[in-house]
């Protein structure tokens, strides 16, 4: 199967589209838009001028990423993807869920029912988004990071997956993970291997370096514990 097997239609103004994609009735779509081959899209999506969907990346000659393919990419009822969005192959999102203008969706997230991810935010390959957690703008999150559900993330909020530049080295940390209800403040460092657990706050500019205890407050670089989250206790 190619890529590069893009057709005009006339659903839209200048879309094209790829063999297999599916377009139900009451599907809105913008000027210039893209949908590669094995894109569905459910039934209300909203999606915004120039937004790209399905695209299977190209890496760099001397990546260590695996190279992308074609496969379903599966945008949920309801859900809204802004202005110039790349959403690519393999990408699911569930109902109602929101992709912000300029923002880049990398093979195989997954994006949970009510989920957000504001302007300019990127999910690496193989990321998790729980249901309604909420992403401000500039957020970057790093291959298979997790982000479990009703979490709020602050923007220029980045999430680590490694440190070494060589991503697949065995000295490299597996990627962070953030439980359920937690708070992570605008423009906070989350390092590779970290867990913050269920409900904690992360202050805003901290860098957090070592697990972070369930219903917690830290702050600072690098960050410490200084009490208990002041919405529990």
């Amino acid at each position: 199967m190619s890529t590069h097997r893009l057709e005009s239609s006339d659903r839209a103004p200048y879309l094209l589209i790829g063999p297999g994609v599916e377009i139900p009735d009451g599907v809105y779509l913008g000027a210039h838009v893209v949908l590669h081959e094995g894109t569905r899209l459910g039934r209300d999506c909203h999606i915004e001028h120039g937004a790209v969907i399905g695209r299977a990346s190209k890496v760099n000659a001397g990546s260590s990423s695996p190279p992308a393919k074609v496969a379903l990419t599966i945008i949920g009822p309801g859900t809204i993807i802004g202005c110039y969005s790349v959403v690519c192959a393999g990408a699911v999102t569930g109902e109602n869920a929101f992709i912000g203008d300029h923002s880049l969706v990398r093979e195989r997230a997954r994006i949970g029912a009510g989920a957000s991810l504001g302007h300019a935010g990127t999910v690496g390959r193989d990321a998790v988004i729980g249901n309604a957690t909420r992403l401000q703008g500039y957020c970057a999150l790093a291959t298979g990071i997790v982000i479990e559900e009703n979490c709020l993330i602050g923007p220029h909020v980045v999430v680590l997956a490694g440190t070494l530049m060589r991503p697949n080295d065995d000295r490299s940390p597996g990627p962070a993970i953030i439980r359920r209800g937690s708070r992570i403040g605008s423009a906070a460092q989350i390092m590779s291997g970290v867990e913050i657990g269920a409900g904690a706050i992360v202050g805003a500019a901290a860098v957090v370096t070592r697990d972070v205890p369930a219903g917690s407050l830290v702050r600072g670089s690098p960050a410490r514990v200084v009490g208990p989250n002041p919405r529990t206790s």
